[in-house]
Order: C-alpha cells, then structure tokens, then sequence
C-alpha cells in the first residue's frame, strides 16, 4: 500500500513539474536573446561558414527576422565575391539556400512562393 501511495504521489509531483514546463503563453521571448543586425553579427554568420572564413563583409540588411549580407575575400585572400542569406532562429543567423527562399522568378515581380521578405529580396535574390 505505502509503495502505491508514493507511486502516486510521485506521478502528482511529476504532473505539477511537467504543467510548470508548458506554457500557453503568447511570450515570444526567446531564450538566449535574439539575433542582432550589427557589423559584427553578419561578420560572425558570415565567417562561420569555412569556405567563407576569410571573407569581408561588405553590405548587410536585415529585416522581419531575415538578413542577406554580400561579403568579398579578405585583402590578399582569392575568391570570388558572396551573396548568403540568413534567417534569424533565436541569437542565430542560419544560412539559407537562395532556391529554397526566393521562390520562383517568372514576371519581374516579388514571387508568391518567395520566403525571404520583399524588401530583402532584390538586394539578396536578384544579385550577381
């Protein structure tokens, strides 16, 4: 009876944990902080990827939580210039595939499927 009783109590305690780690909240604060549109982030995004290592960035914009940043080899480095799109994921600027978020170029107009946000897509979609 006593080995029930705790079985019981433990599943109340573990029911009470579990209640306190879900939330209904409409907070969207997320934990770690947000990714930030500074120099220093988008060198960051930009740098974190090996084959862009030693690359400079030269332009950035970010907007509704997405960024494209242009970026040219550092002074005495080879390479040819860069476009890199990102879309913010928390404190993070994660690199996207241009074709999997500028959508389907028909009419010169923003595409429907675009992902990226229209005031991103020209600078980041349309270049080179």
């Amino acid at each position: 009876m006593k080995i029930a009783l705790a079985g019981i109590a433990l599943l109340g305690a573990a029911s009470l944990v579990l209640a306190g780690c879900s939330s209904d909240s409409t907070d969207e604060t997320m934990v770690g902080g947000m990714a930030e549109c500074t120099d220093a982030a988008m060198a960051e995004a930009v740098n974190a990827d090996p084959a862009f290592a030693n690359y400079v960035v030269t332009d950035y914009k970010c907007d509704s939580g997405w960024a494209y940043a242009s970026a040219d080899p550092a002074e005495g480095e080879m390479g040819a210039p860069a476009m890199m799109i990102f879309q913010a994921e928390g404190q993070f600027w994660i690199p996207k595939n241009a074709a999997d978020v500028c959508g389907t170029y028909t009419d010169g107009t923003f595409p429907a499927d675009a992902v990226i946000p229209e005031a991103l897509y020209d600078p980041a979609c349309l270049a080179g």
